[in-house]
């Protein structure tokens, strides 16, 4: 009772056990967001908004980064599910346009290395009308979604998801990271490297580089090392999203932007952007307005 009177009455509690983001990354979050809405987060006439701005993203954040209900959601913040969907619907747009530039910046750092490239399963229950979710490899339904990260494990662009029963290899080509970092192929450049790749399979633009293995296909002790451990790692901090790992509630045309959104936020959470640099307002002028 305690904690959830905080959440109404103040900021709420723990952030990074909330949102996934330290304190003062919220902070700077709302502080590009306050400047995206030009400077106004409350109604000039009329009803005040039942949430302040502050509270507002975190609430945003928390969806994306717990999963829960809406109804959860609203109890916790002390208002109805009504207006959590008009919130969400709203902040999430800005939570991608606020981490836009500094997601490009990384991917134009990361053109000048090589990279790795490895997909996952976004899980999204069976759906009326769609046939082609189902994945034989994970025997559930759900979207492919294609990472990239650089060496170090961190996360660096994520494709357009497709249908579940595509394979890893079509679905490269398909959400466009195959023709996003081509480049990576060409004579002299860069290269990037995914799993072994299947017997049959031809090495082209669209079929990244694999790493040479052993005779009997088992990665060494070294690949083992520098390749999937970063690969995994990746994954396994995007999908710390809860909303890509849990299963996906809403509509699924809804969810390319919640996976670019995500991307975003896991970008800005892991190379851990300079304030100056993020944000148009190094005054966090959004706590009057709150």
């Amino acid at each position: 009772m305690v904690w959830t009177a905080e959440i109404i009455e103040g900021q709420p509690p723990r952030c990074p056990a909330m949102t996934g983001l330290r304190g003062d990354q919220v902070a700077e979050l709302a502080s590009v967001v306050f400047g995206l809405l030009d400077g106004v987060s409350q109604p000039v006439r009329g009803r005040r908004r039942v949430l302040g701005l502050y509270r507002a993203v975190v609430l945003t954040l928390f969806l994306m980064r717990r999963n829960e209900s809406q109804a959860v959601a609203g109890e916790l913040f002390g208002c109805s599910q009504s207006t959590v969907f008009r919130i969400v619907c709203r902040l999430r747009p800005l939570l991608r346009a606020a981490t836009a530039e500094g997601a490009g910046q990384v991917r134009l750092q990361a053109k000048r290395s090589a990279v790795l490239v490895d997909g996952f399963l976004a899980p999204t229950d069976n759906r009326t009308g769609v046939s082609d979710l189902f994945s034989g490899k994970r025997h559930t339904c759900g979207l492919n979604i294609q990472a990239v990260s650089d060496l170090a494990g961190r996360l660096v662009d994520t494709g357009l998801p497709v249908p579940g029963a595509r394979h890893d290899s079509k679905a490269l080509a398909e959400s466009g990271i195959a023709d996003r970092w081509a480049s990576h192929l060409e004579p002299g450049g860069p290269r990037h490297a995914r799993r072994p790749r299947l017997p049959g399979h031809r090495r082209d633009h669209r079929h990244p580089q694999t790493p040479r293995g052993r005779p009997d296909r088992r990665p060494t002790r070294l690949q083992h090392r520098h390749q999937q451990r970063p690969r995994g790692g990746a994954i396994a901090h995007l999908v710390n999203w809860k909303v890509l790992d849990t299963g996906w509630r809403g509509r699924l045309t809804d969810f390319p932007e919640v996976l670019h959104t995500v991307t975003g936020l896991e970008i800005y959470r892991t190379w851990a952007f300079p304030t100056t640099s993020l944000s148009p307002h190094p005054t966090p002028m959004w706590r009057g307005a709150c």
